[in-house]
């Protein structure tokens, strides 16, 4: 059984990483700065909580599932999310899993990878309780953020090489920047009598930015390496099984550290 939920958080309690920071200041206590947390009423009424982990719709529209399987007590009647997060739920519901009779997993590679400039994306003007939803038709040359950090990125054009595993070999991509992959779909069976295609873009990466909170976040360097203790960033040296002559082969683009100003003028950073 999976219970399937469908909500989102507002922007200005978005987890960022002074949120990630906030539980180990002084102040309130840990669980009220909880992610949610699932419960089941049982039949007597008590309420016991179920050992998932439900996440959260980190800032935008999401859709989450929570496998359910074997984890629920005997007996339960209702669940229950509660958490001290400012979340808007829209939807909840509770669905049978497909079996794997019922399933059909195909993995295509991309036959077309291109990595170029484009710009940044203009926020759709919406309420402040509901989240930053960028509008892709309307791109401005200059960041909404002050700062962006430095460093050697990939050089633009085609990067399939670094895209084709899940390896210690990445794509290195600066605010601005987009990666546009193409797939061939006539590589896939069409469709068994009864069944419906979906599509999940499966990534794995890294993420960093200019705030304060993050660790060498003026800068790309160091690098984010598999296994790595992300507690640690940046005190670990690069294990030396990793072979990292990509780096000088596609990391030739130079971006210097920029600073825009209140009316959207981008100018190097002293």
């Amino acid at each position: 059984m999976l219970l399937h939920v469908i909500g989102r958080q507002p922007v200005v309690f978005f987890a960022d990483e002074l949120l990630e920071v906030a539980p180990s200041l002084p102040g309130p206590p840990p669980e009220l700065l909880s992610f949610p947390v699932l419960e089941a009423e049982l039949a007597d009424g008590t309420w016991r909580r179920v050992d998932v982990d439900v996440g959260a719709p980190a800032g935008k529209t999401k859709t989450i599932l929570v496998d359910l399987e074997d984890k629920l007590p005997a007996g339960t009647r209702r669940l229950r999310l509660s958490t001290a997060f400012e979340i808007y739920w829209d939807c909840a519901l509770l669905c049978e899993k497909a079996g794997a009779a019922d399933t059909r997993d195909y993995s295509v590679q991309p036959e077309r990878t291109d990595l170029h400039w484009r710009g940044y994306s203009r926020y759709a003007d919406l309420p402040p309780s509901l989240p930053l939803t960028p509008v892709y038709s309307k791109v401005s040359p200059a960041p909404p953020w002050d700062r962006t950090p430095a460093g050697w990125f990939t050089r633009y054009g085609a990067v399939g090489d670094l895209v084709e595993g899940r390896d210690d070999r990445l794509v290195l991509l600066n605010g601005g920047d987009e990666l546009a992959l193409s797939f061939d779909a006539s590589r896939l069976p069409p469709p068994a009598p009864g069944m419906a295609r979906d599509f999940f873009l499966h990534v794995v990466g890294w993420d960093k930015d200019a705030d304060f909170h993050v660790g060498q976040g003026w800068q790309l360097e160091p690098l984010p390496f598999q296994g790595m203790d992300d507690q640690a960033y940046g005190h670990e040296p690069r294990p030396g099984r990793i072979d990292d002559s990509w780096i000088k082969a596609y990391n030739t683009r130079w971006v210097g550290p920029v600073v825009v100003s209140p009316g959207g003028k981008v100018r190097e950073a002293p």
